[in-house]
């Protein structure tokens, strides 16, 4: 089992934090626990294909092949160049590619466009606009089979991940709180023409609420403050 070298790590993570801090979305590196969760909704068996973007040091390729995952049916895709040579040095078997994951499926090995079982994903989504979000969202389903998941983390209460814009289904899967910050995993998955959108979660009904509720105040002031001048603008 390839072991990360936690001083090369450590001063590796620091100056990618210094250079691109929105790169990362965190302090520190994803913990064996949230690594471990994630693998846990994974089947993995001698045919399991799994693609894993934005590796960052390797924390989820390493939880990857512990539980159980070989070594050829891994491919790891990093656009950082510094942060994929790290990768290269501590896992010199696998399948490492430099690259963005919008071209995904022309980053694959030959044959594994449309034959990937999971993508899992450690870039942070939220740091993006919708349009990166839409073609990797994109890339990756063009590489999964037609019953592939993309399983992604995120440290805020809601979905990464605009799913009824871009027409999958959701399902939070859980929270890992020994990881800093906590982090929540959620999956997503290809919505069928006869399925009914993904519905929000219960913080995602809240807010809309709350912001339904306001624009209606809004507007009741806004009539209150016009009707007030109007009847001050009649008066003699």
């Amino acid at each position: 089992m390839p072991r990360i070298r936690k001083r090369e790590e450590s001063l590796l993570f620091l100056k990618q934090l210094i250079k691109n801090p929105k790169s990362l979305g965190a302090l520190v590196p994803s913990s064996p626990a949230l690594a471990d969760f994630m693998c846990s909704h994974i089947a993995f068996d001698k045919t399991t294909r799994v693609v894993e973007i934005g590796a960052g040091t390797g924390r989820l390729t390493q939880a990857l092949l512990r539980n159980g995952l070989m070594t050829q049916n891994l491919c790891v895709v990093e656009l950082d160049h510094s942060m994929c040579q790290f990768l290269r040095q501590n896992f010199p078997h696998l399948t490492i590619v430099q690259g963005n994951a919008c071209d995904l499926p022309h980053l694959l090995p030959k044959d594994w466009p449309g034959q990937v079982d999971v993508v899992i994903s450690g870039i942070p989504m939220v740091n993006l606009s919708f349009e990166d979000q839409s073609q990797i969202v994109e890339g990756c389903f063009q590489s999964l089979t037609f019953e592939g998941k993309l399983l992604q983390f995120t440290y805020g209460p809601l979905s990464p991940l605009p799913s009824r814009k871009l027409g999958l289904k959701q399902k939070r899967l859980g929270h890992v709180l020994f990881n800093f910050p906590p982090a929540t995993v959620w999956q997503y998955s290809r919505a069928l023409p006869y399925e009914k959108p993904s519905k929000r979660s219960s913080m995602g009904r809240l807010k809309q609420k709350g912001l339904r509720q306001f624009r209606r105040f809004k507007k009741h002031s806004l009539k209150s403050i016009l009707s007030k001048d109007l009847r001050n603008t009649d008066a003699p």
